[in-house]
């Protein structure tokens, strides 16, 4: 495979984890204990679309089209699987998760294509990841003090 399809084939399996992602940060402001920790994970949602844009344009100045990818299409049975594993995960817990994919993904697109354009959006996705554990902390550390928390 030529290393500009690999480099596409990176940016579509980014698309459909920033889709992920995206979704999962909705849910978790849906679960949300405070107005302060909702608006915080709604924000989150917005920064994976505007990511989700920016590797649509990317793939787009390649040449390829929305309808030719495969996260246009709505595939239950990817969402089934990807879900199985972490179906007794709080909402949180799963943000994490698609984070440090997001992560990884970002790092393999940066060994492939050395322009440091997605550069940023790596380091903002390790914060977060870094801002959630700390959150799931201080969750873990309520429940011990108020199991109705």
């Amino acid at each position: 495979m030529g290393k500009q399809n690999l480099y596409i084939a990176q940016l579509e399996k980014l698309l459909t984890h920033l889709k992920n992602g995206k979704l999962g940060y909705l849910k978790a402001a849906d679960h949300a204990n405070t107005s302060e920790e909702k608006r915080y994970f709604n924000q989150e949602a917005l920064i994976r679309n505007r990511y989700f844009q920016e590797a649509l344009s990317e793939i787009q100045n390649l040449g390829m089209s929305y309808d030719d990818l495969v996260v246009g299409g709505f595939n239950f049975n990817q969402l089934l699987i990807s879900s199985i594993d972490t179906l007794k995960a709080t909402a949180l817990e799963k943000c994490i998760e698609a984070d440090k994919m997001l992560v990884e993904i970002y790092q393999s697109i940066l060994a492939l294509n050395q322009e440091i354009k997605f550069e940023s959006n790596l380091n903002r996705l390790t914060q977060a990841s870094e801002q959630n554990e700390m959150l799931v902390s201080k969750y873990t550390a309520e429940k011990e003090i108020n199991p109705l928390y």
